[in-house]
């Protein structure tokens, strides 16, 4: 039986197809027909087979958790000490503006049976060089897929007009 043949301009078989340092001890990988997700340097989760991939995909969405500081508007409204009412009320607002100019990144691979499988890529301020850098990791690892025969999108927010408001 022969050797698995290279992809045409890929590697050879057991090198790395993909590699992306995601920051904060994050890495993504591609080597062989596996993809691998590290989401700290101490950990390494199972790797996934591209043959039972369905399909792969980006998901940005804005950074929701940060409104949970919106609950220390109640600090602000129920306490006494005009310190702890600033306090209160700028936690609040910190958690409106973080939600406002951050979004999350993340990739979702869809499996022909079973569970999707989520990996955070990172949280950017929309417009930064890292929401850039972690977009274009997207654009590499979307392309090293749909050369292997895996479909890929991208799923965005709606588009939005000049005046701030979704487009009809």
């Amino acid at each position: 039986m022969l050797p698995e043949a290279p992809l045409p301009g890929g590697p050879a078989p057991g090198e790395p197809f993909f590699v992306a340092d995601l920051g904060g001890g994050r890495m993504l990988s591609g080597h062989g027909t596996r993809l691998f997700y590290q989401p700290h340097p101490s950990v390494m989760v199972p790797p996934v087979e591209l043959d039972s991939l369905r399909e792969a995909r980006l998901e940005s969405r804005f950074f929701r958790e940060a409104l949970a500081l919106a609950a220390f508007a109640l600090l602000g409204l129920l306490a006494q000490p005009p310190a702890l009412k600033v306090l209160g009320f700028g936690m609040a607002a910190l958690g409106v503006l973080l939600a406002a100019t951050c979004r999350s990144h993340g990739l979702v691979l869809v499996p022909r049976r079973g569970p999707e499988v989520r990996w955070a890529l990172g949280l950017a301020r929309r417009g930064s060089s890292r929401d850039t850098r972690l977009l274009a990791t997207w654009a590499s690892l979307a392309e090293a897929l749909r050369v292997r025969g895996v479909a890929v999108t991208r799923e965005t927010p709606p588009p939005r007009d000049s005046d701030g408001g979704p487009s009809a």
